[in-house]
């Protein structure tokens, strides 16, 4: 049985081998962030992503396990696993000449999907994107508006409906160099979508975003082995659908913060003095981790696990991002 129940959790290098030793068997997942390092053998491939950890660290690790025993899942070219209750899954395309990042998105997607029916997990629950160029301009269109219009070609050919009932919460966000890389969560049954009353919801946003809008919502509940799960979506300084406080680094965490406790005040399994919450900042520019992590720590205290990495935000005027988990143990009841 894994040590702490099904979850997350963030590691350096340094004791990771003995943290898989403890959970073998109970690993659904490892994304590394950072430089490479050689690992143990794992039931699953560890996923590694070109993006800088700030604060220090050379290497951030990404670990997911289960309390239940975990069996590896594999078709169609995703790799996986599985603890009976949720899928954790990995894909990584490369760009070759002629292809654009629309067509790479439609390819990653329908793939997904292949995935999760051929497994009988129908319901996506959180989804991780990164790759290159994120905000360059590719045949007249950025690469990441690219990338909403094939992942929504995807959906529509494969008949998802896009609505607060249907749509995972998700991330993108810029690497320095790989390919097309999305790491998911999925489970036989649905989540509850939390939308944040001082936003639009992100796939209602106008075509002033691009043809097709992203396909997340802000944050997403569920309860999953035995623990209230309250998944929080790349969060940043938007209010409505535009983005306030251009250029201003400060402000911008200020209101990032604020709508990530928005979106906490919304569920009723949050308890700041239990439980356990993960965050990952992403810093456009590596000179705000300083006055970045003193607010996240005023926000959340020192009990917060928090990784900051050095990345381009989905849109060219947002200066940082902010991406979360909280769980929390489910009461059984004595009666």
């Amino acid at each position: 049985m894994s040590e702490m129940g099904f979850g997350q959790d963030y590691l350096s290098p340094v004791g990771i081998e003995a943290y898989l030793r403890r959970n073998q068997g109970h690993v659904l997942g490892v994304i590394g962030f950072g430089r490479p390092v050689d690992l143990p053998p794992t039931s699953c491939t560890p996923l590694w992503v070109d993006i800088p950890v700030l604060g220090g660290a050379d290497t951030s690790l990404e670990v997911w396990v289960s309390d239940a025993a975990v069996s590896p899942c594999d078709h169609d070219g995703i790799h996986g696993s599985s603890d009976g209750t949720v899928l954790f899954g990995s894909v990584t395309l490369a760009q070759h000449a002629g292809e654009t990042m629309q067509s790479l998105a439609n390819q990653a997607y329908s793939r997904i999907f292949s995935f999760l029916d051929h497994h009988g997990f129908s319901h996506l629950l959180r989804v991780w994107h990164y790759f290159p160029q994120i905000n360059d301009d590719e045949h007249g269109l950025e690469r990441y508006r690219g990338f909403n219009v094939g992942r929504h070609e995807a959906f529509v050919a494969h008949g998802r409906s896009i609505s607060e009932e249907s749509v995972p919460a998700a991330s993108a966000l810029g690497s320095n160099s790989g390919s097309l890389t999305i790491y998911f969560m999925a489970a036989r049954q649905p989540g509850k979508a939390v939308e944040n009353p001082r936003q639009i919801s992100a796939y209602h946003y106008p075509q002033l975003f691009g043809p097709r809008s992203p396909i997340f919502v802000r944050a997403l509940s569920a309860t999953l082995a035995g623990q209230h799960c309250f998944f929080i979506s790349g969060t940043a300084s938007i209010v409505g659908y535009e983005t306030v406080h251009h250029g201003d680094a400060e402000k911008q965490a200020a209101e990032t913060l604020l709508n990530i406790r928005t979106l906490l005040q919304q569920t009723p399994h949050y308890q700041p003095a239990q439980g356990r919450m993960l965050l990952k900042v992403y810093l456009r520019h590596e000179e705000y981790w300083e006055m970045v992590a003193t607010k996240v720590r005023a926000e959340f205290g020192d009990q917060v696990k928090v990784v900051y990495l050095h990345s381009n935000i989905c849109r060219s005027d947002l200066l940082l991002e902010i991406e979360g988990a909280y769980f929390n143990e489910v009461e059984v009841s004595d009666e």
